[in-house]
């Protein structure tokens, strides 16, 4: 009898994500019908609620655009452009006003694509949580460029900054970890007004036929 391990795929890999997204969109589901029964409840409850809500779909849309966990993932631009916005949002506070800007200036090669993702996500979360901490205005910038020399994603922003030396938490070392496994590195600096924190990947090994 043939095991499928936990974490692993079975023989027929599209059915398991099939499976996967269909149980996740049905526990999504049930999850906002509570919340939405809670409603009825008086003001300050529906405010309460309606911002679970939001915070959840934004949730599904980090992780849709991260792994299509709950459907199948678009073209890279349209996942990158999706995960920076709705961390952004999952991470901002309501009377936070952060401004976004993602600026995609070449293809970027389909090995780098998930490691781009995934750092991205690490990167625009840290400018969120860290650089915009009790700002009520910020603005940050997402840029991806891809040649002959390997890809490079920067994200910047007008917040707080890193100091001179940077303190590197959970979310910096998960982001050097991806990119160390690519062959490539991250690193966070202060210029000027900004932070950027970028990584940096060689270029993009190609099998011949």
């Amino acid at each position: 009898m043939n095991m499928v391990l936990p974490g692993s795929l079975g023989p027929d890999s599209q059915a398991d994500f099939r499976q996967l997204r269909h149980q996740t969109k049905n526990a999504l589901a049930r999850i906002l019908g509570y919340v939405s029964s809670s409603l009825s409840m008086n003001d300050s409850a529906r405010r309460v609620a309606a911002e679970l809500e939001r915070r959840i779909l934004l949730t599904a849309r980090v992780s849709d655009a991260l792994f299509g966990l709950t459907r199948a993932p678009g073209r890279f631009d349209e996942r990158l452009c999706e995960l920076c916005e709705s961390i952004v949002d999952l991470a901002s506070e309501p009377d936070q006003h952060l401004s976004l800007r993602c600026v995609i200036e070449d293809d970027v090669p389909f090995a780098h694509q998930d490691t781009v993702l995934r750092v991205a996500h690490e990167l625009v979360g840290n400018a969120v949580a860290h650089g915009m901490h009790m700002r009520l205005i910020g603005r940050i910038e997402v840029r991806v460029s891809a040649g002959a020399e390997g890809t490079t994603l920067e994200v910047s922003d007008d917040g707080w900054g890193c100091g001179r030396a940077p303190v590197y938490g959970e979310g910096l070392r998960v982001a050097g970890m991806l990119a160390e496994a690519s062959g490539g590195r991250v690193t966070l600096e202060r210029t000027g007004e900004r932070t950027i924190g970028r990584l940096i990947l060689p270029p993009a090994v190609t099998h011949a036929a």
